[in-house]
């Protein structure tokens, strides 16, 4: 179990400094360009981890084709919100309006996939968008900002939870391997075909003043390093994810998600000299406390059926 709990820790650090990078890279990229770098070089992670492992055959075999181009549609657009959040808000602000992904996922469990979810989870629900709304004011009013980066922010965390559930879907019949290989295969040709577009769009057509704002621009080696380690960072965090599962519960390893809100603190003032103000903070521990009381309660559900099994 601590070999898992370790996992996951270094996994979410993973996926922090690749946050770090997009905001680097951020001013000068657009979102087009970043995602490509991004998807393509974990593309390339994940496969070399794949093959190591010796079984590409089995993870490239699935019959549900449909079902990972439609999760990784709305994985591309949950990540696209992300990296655009993260262009509008400081690190630990996107970081902790992220966490409402997880209480989102309870809903949509309930709704789309017909889970039975108990009045405690609910309740536990409405808590945690108690504090979603705490750090949304405080983002928007503090320092004359406007409503734009928390709102993206929640659908970027909206589209995530759309992508767990799809993800349960697949699940059921594909491996975990699978549905990430797929994902990352599907946000690589999704972005190659966005910055080929971009690249040739009509100067006549609707939308070409939009087009013709787009910087998509070859980066020099030391912009094209940090985009590269986006992507790197990108595929490394998942395979540590994805390993972590193997080793502890997954209502164990789960709760510890909330440790990148540490990463970002202390990332976000160090790099960015970005300090989380008091109300961003308080709703970020309302949000984290729902997320781990929804972990705890899912676990003893789990708890409580497996004796009663053992019983019957």
């Amino acid at each position: 179990m601590t070999r898992g709990i370790i996992l996951k820790i270094t996994a979410t650090l993973i996926f922090t400094l690749m946050a770090v990078l997009i905001k680097l890279t951020g001013g000068r990229f657009e979102l087009g360009e970043i995602a490509f770098f991004r998807a393509f070089f974990a593309l390339a992670v994940i496969a070399i981890w794949v093959f190591w492992q010796g079984n590409a055959r089995q993870t490239l075999k699935t019959q549900r084709v449909p079902g990972h181009i439609l999760r990784g549609s709305i994985g591309s657009l949950g990540m696209y919100c992300n990296f655009a959040a993260l262009g509008l808000l400081p690190l630990p602000t996107a970081t902790a309006i992220s966490f409402a992904a997880p209480l989102i996922t309870v809903a949509l469990a309930a709704l789309v996939l017909k889970e039975r979810v108990h009045l405690y989870r609910w309740s536990a629900v409405a808590v945690g968008f108690v504090g979603v709304l705490i750090m949304v004011g405080s983002s928007a009013f503090d320092g004359g900002r406007t409503l734009s980066g928390p709102i993206i922010g929640l659908l970027g965390a909206f589209f995530t939870a759309s992508a767990v559930i799809q993800t349960r879907r697949l699940t059921s019949t594909d491996g975990t391997s699978t549905v990430v290989f797929y994902f990352m295969l599907s946000l690589t040709c999704v972005s190659t075909l966005m910055l080929i577009v971009a690249a040739h769009w009509p100067p006549g057509l609707v939308g070409a003043k939009f087009m013709e704002q787009q910087r998509f621009l070859l980066p020099d080696w030391r912009d094209g390093l940090l985009l590269a380690g986006i992507g790197i960072c990108g595929g490394l965090g998942q395979i540590f994810m994805t390993e972590s599962y193997q080793h502890a519960d997954a209502s164990i390893i789960a709760s510890f998600d909330y440790s990148s809100m540490v990463w970002a603190l202390v990332l976000g003032y160090g790099i960015f000299d970005e300090i989380a103000s008091f109300y961003v903070l308080l709703g970020a521990l309302i949000v984290v406390c729902a997320g781990v009381f929804v972990i705890w309660r899912e676990r003893k559900l789990g708890l409580s059926g497996a004796q009663s099994s053992k019983v019957v």
